[in-house]
């Protein structure tokens, strides 16, 4: 009984499709082909923002991964000779302006700022360390002409940063919840990189 209604009603589906008049069939097939226009705008809209976030995320990661590295460096180069690291130590504070610039103009505002002030807080306290244990200010050039193109103001603010103690994992904390936001909601790693880091992590990591 069940196959025979189907097949009715299929009959009955044909029928009123022969049936139409070239006005409905116009009509129909305009539906048609706006309904799939519309899903192939929302298919495209979605790439398009798909390859925008991928973007993003890449710029970002790569940004934070240069801060967190040059804050690293600034520990790295302690055990070198004070010989060697003057030319060290001039790519290091270039490359720390580049990267200081960029994040100010495209990462998260407190996420950039926490990873900012770590990079200052690592040549600050460098500075501080070179002074006090070896009794040398010897800087390398490029180091003092920036230092020399602050404003009072702006040297004085970097001079806290002697006593500023900013957690090197804090920071990865940080980017890591940032960079989830560009990961798809359903993805689990989106989900791993928005968890609390609570492993203890050695000091250079």
């Amino acid at each position: 009984h069940g196959e025979g209604t189907r097949e009715a009603e299929m009959n009955e589906l044909i029928n009123v499709w022969h049936n139409l008049t070239p006005g409905q069939g116009t009509l129909l097939g305009g539906a048609f082909v706006l309904f799939a226009g519309i899903i192939a705008f929302g298919t495209g809209a979605h790439e398009r923002r798909s390859r925008h976030m991928r973007f993003h995320y890449q710029e970002l990661k790569t940004l934070y991964a240069e801060a967190l590295k040059i804050g690293r460096d600034f520990e790295v180069i302690k055990a070198l000779p004070p010989d060697d690291r003057g030319p060290i130590l001039t790519e290091i504070v270039d490359a720390m302006q580049q990267v200081i610039s960029e994040l100010a103009l495209t990462g998260n505002f407190q996420t950039a700022d926490l990873a900012i002030a770590y990079t200052y807080q690592q040549s600050v306290q460098l500075a501080g360390w070179t002074r006090e244990v070896e009794s040398d200010v010897g800087w390398p050039d490029q180091f003092q002409k920036w230092v020399e193109s602050l404003t009072e103001e702006e040297r004085a603010a970097l001079k806290r940063y002697e006593a500023v103690n900013i957690n090197r994992r804090d920071v990865v904390q940080a980017v890591r919840q940032e960079l989830a936001s560009y990961v798809p909601v359903w993805s689990r790693h989106r989900r791993v990189m928005r968890k609390t880091i609570e492993t203890k992590r050695f000091a250079l990591n």
